[in-house]
């Protein structure tokens, strides 16, 4: 994403929508990774709101981690809890959306069994497109079938 398009975001009115819809059920609670004191990443699973899904298919939605803990572990465990949550809520099949340009992100999918299938959409934002492509992949061929992801909280603070 374009530095001009972060520096445009309004984290804090980001982080009280979060807040309000967590709070009033909206949505599932994220998974947050906890570090001492600090948040460094976080992930958050709901039901697909694809218009071709069907009611088995869950969406990874988000999955942020600070850079200074990319390639920790820390990312896989969010992604294993966001997977776990789905799991346990009945999903059988998993989608995540990523930016085309998202390399790195593309590849942590990739390696985790998700594929490609064919489906792009675009955003306006801020006066630029983003172009997002959709992975998809049944839970049981995605990795990180473990349960349990160690370190993750499931609630949000």
């Amino acid at each position: 994403m374009p530095d001009s398009l972060l520096d445009a975001l309004d984290i804090e009115r980001r982080a009280a929508g979060w807040k309000r819809m967590i709070h009033e059920g909206q949505v599932p609670q994220p998974h947050l990774a906890v570090i001492g004191s600090n948040v460094v990443g976080f992930s958050h699973a709901d039901s697909s709101s694809d218009d071709d899904a069907d009611p088995q298919v869950g969406e990874v939605t988000a999955l942020y981690l600070l850079e200074e803990f990319v390639g920790t572990g820390v990312g896989r465990r969010l992604w294993e809890a966001a997977l776990n949550q789905l799991r346990e809520s009945g999903h059988t099949a998993l989608s995540v959306w990523v930016l085309d340009s998202n390399q790195r992100g593309r590849k942590f999918y990739e390696r985790r069994g998700m594929s490609l299938d064919g489906a792009t959409k675009e955003e306006s934002f801020s006066g630029s497109t983003l172009t997002e492509v959709r992975y998809r992949s049944s839970l049981h061929d995605a990795a990180g079938k473990r349960q349990g992801a160690i370190g993750v909280e499931g609630q949000a603070r």
